[in-house]
């Protein structure tokens, strides 16, 4: 056997140990990526699972915003109601004023009977 020989059955030996070598790297490589794989999948599935209640919580809080808004218009309308009620019996109370122009002359004429009936009673305890 000459020195080739042996030096060529190192190189084949060599090969060999980095062929075996490089397939249990690229083995523990593929199962690093799939455990990456799984790891995004299961973000994914919690992230759609986020998504899908974060719709229910939308419509939830659009249900409540529409009720609210519903209540307000009720509040707004019965606000509306009373100032015009208000309104009302301010310009009625004008419109009273207007119709009984003598009402301040009834005052007076009581006024004076009142006035009067207790003159006469105190004159007669005297």
């Amino acid at each position: 056997m000459s020195i080739i020989d042996v030096l060529l059955i190192i190189l084949i030996v060599s090969a060999s140990a980095l062929c075996i070598f490089a397939i249990i790297y690229l083995k523990r490589i593929t199962d690093n990526v799939e455990a990456v794989r799984k790891d995004v999948h299961e973000f994914v599935q919690k992230t759609d699972e986020i998504i899908e209640n974060l719709g229910g919580v939308t419509r939830k809080v659009n249900r409540i915003v529409s009720e609210v808004e519903y209540y307000w218009d009720e509040i707004d309308l019965s606000i509306k109601k009373i100032r015009e009620r208000i309104s009302g019996l301010t310009s009625l109370k004008n419109f009273r004023d207007v119709e009984y122009p003598a009402k301040d002359l009834i005052k007076n004429i009581k006024a004076f009977t009142k006035g009067a009936s207790a003159f006469w009673n105190a004159f007669k305890r005297r």
